[in-house]
Formats: C-alpha cells, sequence, structure tokens
C-alpha cells in the first residue's frame, strides 16, 4: 500500500469515528432565598437523551426537574444549578442534563410552650 492510501484511509477514520463534547448551558439561581443559618442537604440528578440523527423533544429535562424534586418531599429545592451539555458522535449524540440543588426543608411553626398553655387556663 502506498503511503498516500494509508494517510487518507486514517484521515477518514479520524473524520468519522471521532467525537466531540460541547456544554451548551450552565445556569444557577435561587440562592436568594435561603434563610440565614439554614439546614441544607445536597441533591442531584442526572438525565441523558440519545438520539440517532435528531431528537423531537425534551422531556427527559422535565423528567429530571421532576426527579430532583421528588427527592425534596418536605421541603423545597433551592440553589439549582442546571448542566445541559451535548456528546456527538457518528451520526448520532447525546443530550445531557445535570441538576444539582439544595433542599430547604420546611420546619413545622413551633409548638406552644406548655407555659404559655398553662398561664391562659
Amino acid at each position: 500500500m502506498s503511503p498516500r492510501v494509508v494517510i487518507g484511509f486514517l484521515a477518514l477514520c479520524a473524520v468519522t469515528s471521532g467525537c466531540t463534547h460541547s456544554v451548551h448551558q450552565l445556569s444557577v439561581g435561587g440562592l436568594d432565598d435561603i434563610p440565614r443559618g439554614a439546614r441544607l442537604q445536597p441533591i442531584q440528578v442526572e438525565a441523558d437523551q440519545e438520539a440517532f440523527l435528531a431528537a423531537g423533544d425534551t422531556d427527559f429535562a422535565d423528567q429530571a426537574l421532576a426527579r430532583l424534586s421528588a427527592k425534596c418531599p418536605r421541603g423545597r429545592v433551592v440553589g439549582i444549578e442546571a448542566r445541559y451539555s451535548t456528546s456527538l458522535g457518528f451520526l448520532s449524540y447525546t443530550n445531557r442534563m445535570k441538576i444539582t440543588g439544595y433542599c430547604l426543608r420546611e420546619e413545622a411553626p413551633p409548638a406552644a410552650s406548655a407555659s404559655a398553655q398553662t398561664a391562659s387556663r
């Protein structure tokens, strides 16, 4: 085989089998309404969408957000960071969504003290 054929074949292999990765968006929000001294529990979910040539919906992102909320059943999710990225392959790609946040537990109202109840009698 001639060196030209070998170099051409290697170039063709590199072009058709290569892959790339791209972060499209990174957003953070919900940090202003965290009370001072609040106890936060970190939570995280990830979701993928495999696609060949084209994809029609973004339900995977909605499902990821629903799973994140489900991890904080007795509170609310604050400090959400959403990272949306894509990994490209040959004729296919994978959309990835990684969402992290903090579960802020809703505190029950303090029970009336025994002395206040006794004084009212």
